[in-house]
């Protein structure tokens, strides 16, 4: 179905829902850089930060314990964006990674707050055998200690079954995704940009997700700043932060875990170590294999609009054949070691800081001679307790 003339004349969505794991937030950080050249096209992101969307997709999704809110922190926050697109003159450009496990129910209530908008669906997708191994490493970056055979164990279940009602593959199966978001919506509103294979520029999957929205992808930058990215790590790196969350066993919880153990354990202090990446066991890369076909062949009869090349979507032999599991415990010593040096280092430096706070503190005692007695008090055994333990 082409576009109407009564299309043209509706504000225009561009609904990105995912996949997880396939570049959307390379995506999302290049859309916030370059923000006010989009606005300048015509193009508009909802909202004052990408924090925003990220927030309103966890109240979609009802996923508000996971992540360490209440229910009411969040009220109201898909109705604004989406009110702030409906109202839009131009084209916005909204979404979430973590919209793509929403039910049909959340689904129509978050279409719901977008209607008289001519919506268009976008989703990303990668080779399944990539998005297997960087969703188990997701997983235990987010707090979970299963090894990856036992997370192999439960896909591989689930493909003999053809049974895709687990959360894994609520995010990644492509016709299921796509059958819930856009199963009223005509096939041309519909985008599937295909994830480049290994290797290539990684300009390329934005030069793809501007041909699918239609802004000058070329003319854009999408480059972040070093470090900004969710970088993947080796073997060792995750084995050892398994353990950790075996150790932790529950006491830090989100939104704290996220910032204490993802970002600074597993994202600054773990990615100082390499190791080699884990890859796709070749048993599970056939079955794969085998699924994104059936796959392929399906998109191929809805008459999605395609950006790239749908074989792309066809696992290939791992240029590393790495076990997931299979660590070398010195080197896994080795690290922990370093790691634990580091941390080490932090501890110390921070202790000075409180020390020359404290220092200050007595030096200026005006800085707490408006508390109570009773708050003056527990702030210098704050101070003391950091300063001695």
């Amino acid at each position: 179905m082409s576009t109407t003339d009564a299309d043209r004349s509706r504000p225009r969505v561009f609904l990105h829902v995912g996949a997880p794991k396939s570049g959307t937030t390379f995506l999302q950080r290049a859309l916030w850089r370059n923000r006010d050249a989009l606005a300048g096209a015509g193009y508009r992101l909802p909202g004052t930060a990408a924090r925003e969307m990220f927030l309103a997709a966890i109240e979609v999704r009802e996923t508000h314990e996971t992540w360490g809110f209440k229910r009411a922190e969040l009220a109201g926050t898909w109705q604004r964006l989406a009110r702030g697109a409906r109202r839009s003159a131009g084209t916005t450009i909204m979404g979430h990674e973590l919209l793509a496990a929403a039910t049909d129910e959340q689904i129509a209530e978050a279409l719901g707050e977008l209607d008289g908008a001519d919506v268009h669906v976008v989703f990303t997708a990668r080779d399944l055998g990539r998005q297997v191994v960087s969703e188990w490493q997701e997983r235990i970056k987010n707090g979970s200690v299963s090894t990856f055979d036992e997370f192999e164990r439960r896909v591989a279940k689930r493909i003999r079954d053809r049974d895709f009602g687990s959360l894994f593959w609520r995010y990644q199966d492509l016709p299921g995704v796509l059958q819930r978001w856009a199963g009223h919506l005509p096939p041309g509103n519909v985008h599937i940009v295909v994830a480049p294979p290994p290797g290539a520029d990684p300009a390329e999957l934005w030069r793809r997700f501007g041909d699918a929205v239609g802004f000058d992808a070329e003319a854009l930058d999408p480059t972040s700043p070093p470090g900004a990215a969710n970088q993947t790590l080796g073997v060792v790196s995750i084995a050892i932060l398994r353990q950790v969350n075996e150790a932790l066993d529950g006491r830090i919880v989100q939104p704290t875990y996220a910032k204490v153990v993802k970002r600074y354990l597993g994202q600054d202090l773990l990615t100082r170590h390499a190791s080699p990446r884990p890859a796709c066991p070749p048993d599970l890369q056939a079955a794969l294999h085998e699924l994104s076909e059936e796959w392929i062949r399906e998109i191929g009869r809805r008459g999605y609009a395609v950006h790239g090349d749908l074989a792309e979507l066809l696992p290939a032999p791992a240029a590393s054949s790495v076990p997931p599991d299979d660590v070398d415990l010195r080197a896994q010593a080795t690290v922990s070691a370093a790691v634990i040096a580091d941390l080490l280092v932090e501890v110390a430096e921070l202790r000075g800081r409180v020390r020359r706070l404290s220092r200050q503190a007595d030096a200026t005692p005006t800085v707490t001679a408006g508390l109570p007695q009773r708050l003056r008090r527990r702030a210098r055994g704050l101070v003391n307790a950091l300063v001695h333990r």
